[in-house]
């Protein structure tokens, strides 16, 4: 039992888990990518601007890279400059990312994954990172 406490506290534990969503997030990231230019992925009829969605694909994927690139260099940031308004940034930056998954669906069911695999990987990608937040929440704590 004391191993397995052990390994729960390890910073490096946590980092690993965040290390995995974000690993499992490339799939969901790529296809958001290759949307851009496919023509049954338009979303408007408007004639004028009729690959307006292709922008919001790409807005949408930079986006989540941008956020994966917060969360990896907050987990990795040197020991002197974590802070509990850090990690407070992070677990924000990880609701930003992962939330939109789930809290149209209740309100609006077009706003759910399109599949089960889609809603598959949405899982795999939220749920080890955020439980590595949670773990690597003492270490911005303890800095203070």
């Amino acid at each position: 039992m004391e191993n397995l406490k052990a390994v729960l506290i390890n910073f490096w534990t946590a980092r690993v888990l965040v290390i995995v969503g974000c690993i499992y997030g490339y799939k969901p990231i790529k296809v958001t990518f290759s949307h851009i230019g496919k023509e049954n992925y338009l979303l408007t009829e408007i004639a004028h601007i009729p690959s307006h969605s292709y922008y919001h694909y790409f807005r949408e994927g930079v986006g989540d890279v941008a956020a994966i690139v917060v969360i990896l260099t907050i987990m990795f940031i040197a020991p002197k400059f974590r802070n509990p308004a850090l990690w407070w940034i992070m677990l924000i930056t990880m609701v930003g990312i992962y939330a939109p998954f789930w809290i149209g669906t209740p309100f609006n069911s077009d706003l759910s994954a399109p599949h089960m695999i889609a809603e598959i990987a949405h899982l795999k990608m939220a749920i080890p990172s955020v439980i590595g937040c949670f773990l690597a929440r003492r270490y911005y704590y303890e800095a203070q």
